[in-house]
């Protein structure tokens, strides 16, 4: 990947980052109230629901970096109007164009860089190129994160921080607009109609069979995901002493999103190791990865649960790498960000279904059952899916390529 392209990646999610933390905030001081945020966040989580995978769809037809600067005017728009609002017309309006920005974005970049990559070197680098992107996104977050509570607290205001991602957004525009090449369209995908893209992406998910049962798993991983970032505070919180414990919560996030990091430094070089066993070396990701969420669950005190916590983003990153370079391994170009997309997607319904099974259960199962279903959820699949996909193999190994 050249300079311009990670300052791009980077600066992405550094702003991302800058209002992470405090978006809820942001909102409260903006108009909302207690009973009005979740409503909020619902209508961002439904806008991005519904245009995941249209976006990657449409970036596969009509070009990715056009599909990326949409997004950087629809997040202008957002961001725009937080200035401005003082009630919940103006909010609702903004988390909209907030959910807009967030879907067109996904996948698009990603997918034009992974591509110009392997058009210079060959699919040899997709491990390194996708760790390479996976890696500035985890530092970029996090410290845009700390960046984002230093600002709010050294103005007092939360304004500042909607400003500066609108200034780092216009700048992310200008960048992409002038300096971010993209070649035309060729061949038969410069003429696909939509609907035929979309049966295409579907014989592509029935064709390559190690492809579904990549994205059954992600499914489970938004299931997972979701129970640890919406409960890991709470369940902080009351083994800890309350009063030192606030600070340490922001902390304990910057730890996560850099052992992401680190995870997918070690994983990448297993992968560029082991290039022919890529397909092994998720399945393994994803086993410990649960068996790390298993001993998370069963923590007593916070020392040990902050460790933990650590080693399951560590864990997160390792399988999170391996599953984007077989993504990106068995996809063909003019597909790319149509399954990207839809890795996004998956693991948003996962969320859902997760969000749904939490409400019902949580008072029965508490913190520690909710995490020991879910690690036990990822690590059965995982475990299955060898079995399966083995045997597959074996039934047709003269008619099929051995997955790798």
């Amino acid at each position: 990947m050249g300079k311009l392209q990670q300052v791009i990646i980077a600066v992405n999610n550094f702003s991302l980052g800058i209002l992470l933390p405090v978006l809820n905030l942001v909102l409260m001081e903006r108009g909302a109230t207690l009973q009005t945020l979740p409503l909020l966040v619902g209508i961002y989580s439904v806008t991005v629901l519904c245009l995941e995978l249209p976006s990657g769809v449409c970036a596969d037809i009509y070009g990715r970096k056009m599909i990326f600067l949409m997004s950087t005017v629809f997040m202008l728009m957002s961001f725009s109007l937080l200035i401005m609002a003082n009630s919940m017309g103006w909010l609702i309006f903004a988390m909209i164009f907030f959910g807009m920005g967030r879907a067109f974005s996904s996948g698009s970049l990603d997918a034009l860089f992974i591509e110009q990559a392997i058009d210079l070197h060959g699919e040899c680098c997709l491990a390194g190129v996708t760790a390479r992107i996976s890696i500035l996104e985890s530092v970029g977050l996090a410290v845009g994160a700390i960046a984002g509570g230093i600002i709010a607290n050294a103005t007092g205001t939360y304004l500042t921080n909607i400003v500066v991602r609108l200034v780092l957004t216009a700048i992310l525009f200008i960048l992409c607009l002038f300096f971010v090449k993209e070649q035309p369209l060729h061949g038969k995908s410069h003429h696909t109609t939509l609907m035929e893209h979309v049966k295409q992406g579907k014989q592509v998910l029935t064709s390559v069979h190690e492809l579904g049962f990549v994205f059954i798993g992600v499914f489970f991983l938004g299931f997972l995901f979701f129970t640890v970032e919406t409960y890991w505070q709470p369940a902080f919180m009351q083994m800890s002493n309350t009063q030192e414990s606030t600070w340490m919560l922001g902390f304990i996030t910057f730890i996560g999103f850099f052992s992401v990091a680190f995870g997918n430094t070690i994983v990448k070089k297993i992968l560029d190791k082991y290039i022919n066993k890529w397909w092994n070396v998720y399945n393994i990701c994803r086993i410990v990865f649960a068996g790390c969420i298993v001993i998370f669950a069963i923590q007593k005190n916070s020392i040990s649960f902050v460790v933990c916590y650590a080693f399951i983003y560590m864990a997160l990153g390792a399988s999170n790498l391996a599953e984007s370079a077989l993504i990106n391994k068995f996809t063909q170009n003019h597909m790319r960000a149509s399954m990207l997309s839809l890795n996004s997607l998956v693991v948003q319904i996962g969320s859902l279904c997760a969000s749904l099974f939490s409400s019902i259960m949580i008072l029965k199962l508490q913190f520690a059952g909710l995490w020991i279903v879910a690690g036990v959820l990822l690590g059965g699949y995982a475990v299955i899916s060898i079995a399966v996909i083995n045997k597959y193999n074996q039934k047709n190994r003269n008619n099929t390529t051995v997955i790798p």
